[in-house]
């Protein structure tokens, strides 16, 4: 009836038994419906994997790509998996069971942070004990029992600001973003500054470091200045952001 579209992310040293702790949350008579391989550069097959599995463990979740970011946050919070078959014209929907769980090393590893509520990240700082054995009876007895009993399964939207708050440490922070703080600072209330467009902050910046950067990274930059805090004002030719420029020796 119900699937997860929030991932926790075991966030840890190698060797702290990361993965086994995601695969023996399903009883032994259901590893059939786990999977730790899932290729998110195959979309078609990656969809489909939302309706044939319980649990997708996402292993050495840092190696995902930006644009793979994207599309699992996209289908994190598919309910159902919409599927033409091969020369056929009617389109099936089929019901989505799949969960999403994920192991990183690294700690740096969330590329989109608009999406980063989407995700629990969980540092392990020890060993993780799973040599205990499991009474999976009674732990997925107490999970119906809870839904049966209409307790809230999903995150308001409070503790979704507060879980993107908490990630804010597992996230990368790109050359764009890194740039901007070496030529630039949000201005504070009483400050005089500049007020510009977030396209001539980056075309200063492109100047002055000598990088450039793709349409794609321009696209989001203002989202960058939003989340670092810089005031804006929406005036007839866009967005205006209140910063002010840096010495750079």
């Amino acid at each position: 009836m119900h699937a997860n579209n929030t991932s926790p992310i075991l966030v840890g040293r190698q060797g702290t038994h990361k993965s086994t702790f995601c695969r023996e949350m399903i009883p032994p008579a259901l590893r059939a419906y786990y999977t730790d391989s899932i290729d998110f550069s195959q979309k078609r097959d990656a969809e489909l994997y939302l309706n044939r599995f319980a649990l997708i463990n996402i292993d050495e979740f840092d190696q995902i790509t930006l644009p793979q970011q994207g599309f699992l946050k996209h289908i994190l919070q598919k309910p159902v998996v919409n599927l033409r078959k091969p020369h056929g014209r009617s389109v099936l929907e089929l019901q989505r069971y799949a969960s999403f769980i994920g192991t990183s090393n690294q700690k740096d590893l969330l590329t989109d942070p608009s999406g980063s509520r989407r995700f629990i990240c969980i540092e392990v700082t020890g060993n993780i004990d799973t040599t205990q054995p499991i009474d999976y009876e009674q732990l997925y007895a107490q999970a119906l029992e809870l839904l049966y009993h209409n307790e809230r399964y999903w995150f308001d939207s409070e503790e979704e600001a507060i879980m993107t708050e908490n990630n804010r440490e597992f996230e990368q922070s790109p050359a764009i973003e890194q740039l901007f703080m070496v030529y630039y600072r949000r201005a504070e209330e009483e400050e005089e500054g500049e007020w510009l467009l977030a396209i001539d902050i980056l075309r200063r910046i492109q100047k002055a470091s000598k990088m450039t950067f793709s349409a794609r990274q321009a696209s989001y930059f203002g989202r960058i200045l939003q989340r670092l805090g810089v005031k804006s004002k929406r005036k007839t030719y866009g967005t205006y952001y209140h910063v002010v420029p840096l010495e750079v020796e």
